[in-house]
Formats: C-alpha cells, structure tokens, sequence
C-alpha cells in the first residue's frame, strides 16, 4: 500500500482542522490548470494570495517574489502540528528557485499531479517565499487512480489562521516558522482556552 492515499489526505486533513483554522481563496479552487495555463494561475494565486495577506497580516509583504517547490510525501504526518515542523525544517534547506525554474519542476511531472498549492512560506521587507506544494496522482491506491489518471491538476491558493487569530484582528503571516510572536501568542491562547474551560465545568 502506497502512502498517501486518499484515506490519509482525509485524516491529515481533518487532523489539520482540530487546531488551525484554514482560509480559502475560493477564486482559485478546484480550478483545472493545463500545462499552457499554469504559470497563468500561480501568477493569479499569488496576487490573491499577496491581497489576503494584506487584508489579514500586519507584515509588509515585499512584492520580490521567490519560489521553493515541494511535493507533499517530504513532510506527510498523521499529525498536523508534527507536519509542520518537519516542513519547515524540509523548506529551509531548499534552493530557492525563480518563477521559471520552479515551472520547468512542475512541467516534468505535469501528469502526475493530482493537486498543485500555492502558500507564503516566508515574507519579510525584502522578498516572499512562495511554497508551490504539488501532490501525485501516483501516490494513490490503484483503484482511485484509474478515475484520476486523466484528470488535469486541480489548482488552490491557501492562506492558514493561526488557533489564536479573533475575528478583525491581524495576525503575522509567519506564524508556521514558530517565532517568538507566534509562541507568545500561542501561550496566551493556551491560557485563554484553559480558563474558559475551566469556567465552564465549574
């Protein structure tokens, strides 16, 4: 049995769901992307994605835009919060690739690719990694990949809440690198949580 097959996605996914909230950029969901329109819809995805940070992020997002390129076996987990770690630590030793290159990776394996996402992996005043995270169509069971096998690739932008985000408040779009202001945040949270809790059971 191959890893990552369906089964698994639905639990990473509802894993994933227990402690982050996740922002969709509807435009580009379930979008079909051929080989002639892909860079077209990256493009697309990451003026999307550089508007949401905008709207939900007090960083100042530079407009420098670099890419890293992943496959989502590097850093597959059962658990989310163990996920993240790994994929961190996996993009931060990567090359950093311009558009054209990191187009010419997809291309290769274009009909392979059962799913391709575009995230801010990193964003200071001087440049925005951009992860584009493809996932194989090889990686599934046999039967779910009789009925995918001709499909064209679906196409997603993605924007994570962190468990701490309330509702008209911004938040720092690199809080997956766990610096000091995501921990802080993160503890006040923890403690936030634990009071409500406990006023609740009393």
């Amino acid at each position: 049995m191959k890893n990552g097959h369906y089964g698994r996605i639905l639990m990473t996914i509802l894993n994933s769901c227990r402690y982050y909230k996740i922002f969709i950029v509807k435009s580009h969901i379930f979008i079909k992307v051929s080989k002639e329109n892909l860079k077209i819809n990256i493009e697309s995805g990451i003026v999307n994605l550089q508007r949401l940070a905008m709207i939900s992020c007090w960083n100042k997002i530079s407009s420098n835009f670099v890419f890293i390129v992943s496959d989502f076996n590097e850093f597959e987990r059962s658990n989310f919060l163990e996920q993240r770690k790994i994929r961190n630590k996996v993009n931060k030793s990567k090359v950093i690739l311009g558009l054209d290159s990191a187009i010419e990776l997809l291309v290769k394996d274009y009909y392979d690719l059962y799913d391709i996402t575009v995230y801010i992996f990193k964003a200071d005043k001087k440049e925005t990694i951009i992860e584009i995270q493809y996932y194989r169509k090889s990686n599934f069971e046999p039967d779910y990949f009789v009925m995918v096998k001709d499909n064209p690739p679906m196409f997603h932008s993605k924007i994570s809440f962190p468990p701490y985000f309330l509702k008209g408040s911004k938040f720092d779009i690199n809080w997956e690198l766990d610096g000091i202001i995501h921990s802080w945040n993160y503890f006040l949270g923890q403690i936030k949580y634990r009071l409500n809790t406990f006023v609740l059971n009393v």
